[in-house]
């Protein structure tokens, strides 16, 4: 070799370590100039991936946080994302153990698959197919239909198993990261999550990427809506730039009310199954406030649902423009009614309460003694007003009442969009999410559906307040200053207070 050829090779090698040094720290900047993956629009089928903005945002998250849930519209590119994150971390991570979960078996092998065809695109300096390397000593990878390993030269094998997803399948394996695809279509996603997060729970900490569009009642919709430790991602069908509003019409009017599930573009319409829920109304822009002043002349109220398996009581209050808003929610199982009573009354934090609102099968008598579950909660000191139990008409009632309205705001005079009855932001959290998730009684559309009974709680009590017909509160207005004579003494004496 002349002097001229060394020198060229040796400022090669030099640019080709300044680079692997860049990639090992950069995955965004790896995977947009070293990252291939299938196009079937593209005349190549394999393109390098550009990442989208909202791709970049998920990616970073992937990096930075331990534990993320991404609800998404579809072909998104983001099961593409999520495998090149993990390619990259197998790389430039020596032993590090990646486990994916699909639903379906040909599901599991194509993730392989696609795996697979990301490394065979990687460039020979960085890695090659073991039975392509005769006389390379750099990094080798192999593969089979469930199972890719990348071998190094000085340390353990980095490995991504793929599995069909199984009752057990949470137990067989310790990793640094678990992909869980179409998350909430998994049958036994409960029994795993149980079983797997001891896995990646250690001191040092694994990591989690669930992936899916949404299904109702799945463990998938909890971990979403529930308050946990799980960084939230959701992306609408607009995340992909080349998706026009146009487009979007079309969609609509090709695939139908599946659209909001399929295609959502907010987090509230993917929730919106086809002919589902009840409360189609509800939006979080509209209906979920920050905390405002309570004024001492508003009307408070609280509403309850009753039965040992469930308290469901909720403090509204009702301001002088009959505004209501929730502002606080006690939701809680097993109380007899002595303990339920003791637990509103601690609720009331010294706050006095217009009126207790409840339905009429609390007035029907107890066979053994004789009384009530509403003289039981006189009797602990809490005094109950009988709400209709005209469910259709309670059920209408509670639709006008979250129906969007416009009007002026009272402390700006902006036109805004809200309801007659709102909440607090993070105050009534089991409410909220009943609100979403209830759906339309199969037989009958102007009622919500009574199962799964663990959704009906929260809307039964906020029916009976609707029900209760709550009235505005009065602004207090200023006595006269009078001198103290037997005439305004007698004035005063002969008022009437109106309550």
């Amino acid at each position: 070799m002349d002097w001229i050829t060394y020198k060229i090779k040796a400022a090669e090698e030099l640019q080709r370590r300044k680079e692997q040094d860049r990639i090992k720290t950069d995955v965004e900047y790896f995977i947009e100039n070293y990252v291939y993956i299938e196009d079937r629009d593209s005349a190549e089928l394999a393109v390098l991936f550009h990442l989208w903005q909202g791709q970049k945002t998920a990616l970073e998250a992937f990096k930075n946080e331990r534990l993320n849930i991404v609800l998404k519209a579809r072909q998104l590119g983001l099961t593409w994302l999520t495998l090149a994150f993990a390619v990259w971390n197998m790389l430039f991570n020596t032993g590090y153990m990646i486990v994916a979960l699909s639903k379906k078996d040909d599901d599991a092998k194509e993730l392989v698959r696609r795996a697979g065809f990301i490394l065979r695109h990687m460039p020979e300096w960085l890695t090659r197919h073991k039975r392509d390397s005769a006389g390379w000593q750099g990094m080798t990878w192999e593969d089979t239909t469930s199972t890719i390993t990348i071998h190094f030269p000085n340390g353990e094998d980095s490995t991504f198993k793929s599995f069909t997803a199984a009752p057990d399948s949470g137990r067989s394996f310790t990793a640094n990261l678990v992909i869980l695809d179409e998350w909430a279509f998994q049958q036994w996603a409960r029994e795993i999550w149980t079983a797997a997060y001891p896995t990646i729970n250690r001191p040092t900490g694994g990591k989690l990427i669930g992936l899916s569009t949404i299904e109702r009642g799945s463990l998938f919709e909890d971990i979403w809506i529930g308050d946990n430790n799980f960084n939230k991602i959701f992306l609408g069908w607009d995340t992909d730039p080349r998706r026009t509003q146009a487009w979007y019409e079309q969609t609509k009017k090709d695939l139908g009310d599946a659209t909001l599930a399929e295609y959502p573009a907010t987090e509230e319409e993917a929730f919106m199954i086809p002919g589902g829920a009840f409360f189609g109304e509800i939006r979080s822009n509209i209906h979920i406030k920050e905390p405002d002043i309570i004024e001492p002349y508003y009307n408070r109220y609280v509403c309850i649902d009753y039965g040992l398996d469930m308290l469901a009581a909720y403090w509204i209050y009702i301001n002088n423009r009959g505004r209501a808003r929730v502002y606080r929610e006690l939701y809680k199982s097993g109380l007899i009614v002595s303990q339920a009573a003791e637990e509103i009354l601690k609720n009331n934090q010294g706050e006095k309460i217009y009126q207790y609102i409840a339905p009429p099968d609390l007035w029907n008598r107890n066979r053994d003694t004789g009384k009530s579950t509403a003289q039981l909660f006189q009797e602990h000191g809490i005094y109950l007003m009988q709400a209709s139990n005209d469910f259709e008409q309670g059920c209408l009632n509670m639709k006008e009442w979250l129906r969007p309205i416009q009007e002026p705001d009272e402390h700006t005079g902006n036109i805004i969009t809200t309801a007659n009855l709102t909440i607090d932001e993070g105050t009534a959290p089991n409410l909220w999410k009943s609100l979403l998730n209830i759906q339309k009684d199969e037989k009958r559309p102007n009622v919500y559906a009574k199962t799964p009974h663990d959704l009906t709680h929260a809307p039964d009590s906020i029916r009976y307040f609707t029900a209760g017909r709550p009235i505005p509160a009065q602004i207090p207005q200023p006595r006269p200053n009078r001198q103290n004579t037997f005439e305004t003494y007698e004035e005063e004496r002969n008022e009437v207070i109106t309550w």
